[in-house]
């Protein structure tokens, strides 16, 4: 029986040693801090088999995520960059309304997959980046409801491919 992918996945996990060997330059790149950093550590997350924060992670100069509260079901928008870093409803005609501040995580209390997205920005001087992180594991207040919840986790779970 072949893979929804068409056998790719039978052929990657027939190379162990090229995706390791793929890991350490992709590492010893991100390390030389390149001017495609972003794109190298999106890829880097894709080899370390984090496809879902590869394809969504940005360079948090104007990210926006919706996630439906998992209390009420309202849409709610985050916002990690420029603009602030908050959690809100969007209206079409007023923007994004009853803004509530984020509650970011601490380095140490990030998820196993967080911590090494925050570690690595760090290691490799990416502050902008690794300050985003801890927002996007952080904790959101649905304005509709004044619920908290886990800003990655919830994401996750709504948007991630069955696999």
């Amino acid at each position: 029986m072949r893979s929804p992918s068409g056998g790719c996945d039978d052929l990657l996990a027939a190379c162990p040693d090229a995706i390791a060997e793929l890991r350490k330059l992709l590492d010893r790149h991100l390390r030389s801090r390149p001017t495609d950093y972003l794109a190298t550590y999106l890829d880097l997350l894709a080899v370390n088999e984090q496809y879902h924060w590869s394809a969504v992670v940005g360079d948090f100069s104007d990210d926006f995520y919706v996630i439906a509260c998992p209390h009420c079901a309202a849409e709610v928008t985050i916002a990690i960059g420029g603009y602030g870093r908050y959690s809100a409803i969007r209206d079409r005609q007023l923007g994004d309304v009853d803004r509530r501040d984020l509650r970011p995580a601490s380095p140490e209390d990030l998820s196993v997959a967080g911590r090494w997205m925050h570690a690595t920005a760090v290691r490799d001087g990416q502050d902008h980046l690794a300050e985003g992180i801890v927002h996007l594991f952080g904790q959101a207040e649905c304005p509709c409801c004044a619920s908290v919840f886990n800003i990655a986790d919830e994401y996750t779970s709504s948007n991630r491919p069955v696999m």
